[in-house]
């Protein structure tokens, strides 16, 4: 990687965001840009006011998370539409990865209307990491779904970028109890697709795919789920599938969403 964006809205619910893309940029020797976006419909002294004081709090959480490591940081405090700053910052940095802090739940407006998070994930032209767990450490443990999509393989090799080092499982949920057809579809997709070496063989489970998710969470304890951000066209309009759009509002992990 060569940029990393990560957006905060000052909450604690961004700084893992944060801590997760100084560990990534660290590792890759990555530039990273630190976003925070002030409403523009303030009056200009106190817009003026939180620029100033979001700049000086990201500026010094940072160095409190560098530890001596050199990094080529920048914060950049804008002033609009978070979701348009974020996307245009992406734009113009020329970002490998944007990561995210969790989705903040409203429970009527979450049931009417998509997420800023689910807007930026389906927009996003890059990679999306949603970040809920402190970066103590590198991601050692990432559990990937195997849908047989051209998003999926996609996320496979993104996986290499966020957590090169960690052990890999690979899921595959199919809904029609014909495990032999499932595999050969499996071997199908993976002729289509230069997917990265040395694979582990993916465990076939008779289930929905949340389903089988949660029964793969439930025997192990993983800090990276890798998913592609599945989408549909409609009316000229992309949407994110329900099983993305479900896991970005409540993940059970670390969440990589690949395009």
């Amino acid at each position: 990687m060569k940029n990393i964006v990560a957006a905060s809205d000052l909450s604690e619910r961004s700084k893992p965001s944060v801590q997760r893309a100084i560990h990534l940029a660290a590792a890759s020797g990555a530039r990273l840009t630190v976003v925070h976006v002030v409403d523009d419909s303030m009056p200009p002294d106190l817009s003026d006011q939180l620029k100033a004081g979001a700049k000086t709090l990201l500026s010094d959480q940072i160095a409190a998370q560098m530890a001596g490591r050199e990094l080529d940081t920048d914060v950049h405090v804008a002033t609009g539409d978070p979701m348009e700053a974020v996307k245009r910052i992406v734009e113009e940095t020329d970002a490998d990865l944007l990561v995210l802090g969790i989705h903040r739940r409203r429970t009527f407006f979450d049931h009417v209307r998509e997420t800023t998070m689910e807007h930026l994930v389906r927009s996003s032209r890059v990679p999306v990491l949603l970040a809920m767990a402190p970066a103590d450490d590198p991601y050692a443990r990432v559990l990937s779904g195997v849908d047989l999509s051209r998003v999926c393989a996609s996320a496979l090799h993104k996986i290499a970028m966020v957590a090169p080092e960690a052990e890999l499982t690979l899921f595959h949920a199919h809904e029609i109890s014909f495990r032999t057809e499932a595999e050969q579809d499996y071997e199908t997709w993976k002729a289509m697709y230069a997917l990265p070496k040395n694979l582990p063989r993916p465990t076939f489970i008779e289930a929905t795919a949340r389903d089988a998710l949660d029964d793969m969470m439930e025997d192990r304890t993983y800090d990276l789920l890798a998913i592609g951000a599945h989408t549909r066209s409609n009316a000229g309009r992309y949407i994110l599938g329900g099983f993305s759009a479900g896991l970005i509002r409540k993940p059970p992990c670390d969440l990589l969403l690949a395009k």
